[in-house]
């Protein structure tokens, strides 16, 4: 799908490109064993921490808000299932030669992605991709108060909710902790209903910034003094899990807030150039560093981070994670020459075309 609007919006590019960022941080400090720093550098760690786990909520919040006013192209959904399948096969031939076993088990898994939920967030958006022309046209013939009503009810009932329940140990809609379409799904209709009911206008940036500035202070009083606190009671207890949770309300206020702070921001020139080559490569980066001949030479790769000095650590993952980001993003951005060499769009969207005159 595309936006309503015909020039992109180098904000929300920037923000794509920040949420992608995290995610890839996010796997540096757990994959890669960065996170497992103590003392005062897991505490220097925390605001990072918490910056990472929004990386998927970030991503989400911003299809709702740039698809909503956009034109369902199933042709575009064929594009992503053939780069995943590029760089499915790809790697995994590269991985076989290069370390024979490593795919032992995995080439079903890697040749059907979305049955096999081999990337989970591919899999997830493909369902949801597939509602769109029903969710679409429902949210924008809400009013701008109706809009914000759904926005917090949404919010309310996935995120709160949710939270609350986990706490519990229930499982209230089958959300599994983030990691399914219906998540996804909740976070669309946040970023729906946020363009549709003008949040923008309500929020000042001002007010967005200290909202996405309270909510990494929160979550880091919280985590430190529960993992200081001696024995806890049940409900607290299960707090330092949930917590890390892609539906803790911290996270999901967190990515809105950032979400209504950067479509409003103006990019300096000298970075606009970045943001345009990067941002469209960033479902790329997700595909190449998740694959499993990557992810098993990331593991523990990042460990020696972790007993860097305790200022220094946050910015080392920062660094690592952007290395990590440029050198895949380098790589997709040829497999994107290929594909516009074969014009492969052009050929998906007019093999649609004659499907639907043959309806």
């Amino acid at each position: 799908m595309e936006g309503k609007a015909t020039q992109r919006n180098l904000g929300i590019d920037a923000l794509r490109c920040l949420g992608m960022l995290f995610i890839v941080c996010l796997h540096v400090l757990n994959q890669g064993g960065a996170g497992q720093a103590s003392g005062a550098g897991a505490i220097c760690l925390l605001p990072l921490k918490m910056l990472c786990n929004c990386g998927v909520n970030l991503y989400a919040v911003i299809s709702g808000w740039v698809l909503v006013y956009g034109r369902f192209r199933p042709a575009r959904l064929a594009e992503l299932w053939l780069q995943v399948m590029f760089w499915n096969l790809t790697l995994a031939l590269i991985g076989t030669v290069m370390e024979p076993g490593c795919m032992d088990g995995l080439w079903p898994r890697y040749c059907l992605p979305v049955t096999m939920k081999c990337l989970w967030y591919f899999s997830a958006y493909v369902g949801l991709y597939i509602l769109t022309p029903l969710l679409n046209p429902g949210i924008r013939n809400l009013s701008v108060r109706q809009a914000r009503a759904v926005a917090l009810a949404v919010f309310l009932l996935f995120s709160v909710v949710t939270h609350l329940s986990y706490t519990l140990e229930r499982e209230p809609w089958g959300i599994g902790a983030g990691y399914s379409v219906l998540w996804l799904l909740a976070l669309y209709l946040l970023g729906a209903c946020a363009r549709q009911g003008k949040l923008d206008e309500l929020l000042s940036p001002k007010t967005c910034f200290l909202l996405a500035l309270g909510c990494m202070l929160l979550f880091c009083v919280l985590v430190g003094l529960l993992d200081r606190l001696g024995e806890l009671p049940y409900f607290w207890k299960n707090q330092r899990k949930v917590l890390m949770y892609y539906t803790s309300p911290v996270f999901t206020v967190f990515a809105l807030s950032m979400l209504l702070l950067f479509v409003r921001l103006q990019i300096p020139k000298g970075m606009r150039g970045l943001i345009r080559w990067l941002s469209p490569l960033t479902f790329g980066v997700y595909i190449l560093h998740t694959h499993q001949v990557i992810w098993i030479q990331i593991q523990n790769r990042y460990k020696p981070l972790a007993a860097l000095p305790a200022l220094l650590a946050p910015l080392s993952v920062l660094a690592a994670g952007a290395g990590l980001l440029l050198l895949c993003a380098g790589f997709d951005w040829l497999r994107a020459l290929l594909f516009r060499r074969i014009r492969l769009r052009q050929v998906l969207d007019a093999a649609f075309r004659k499907l639907k005159r043959l309806e």
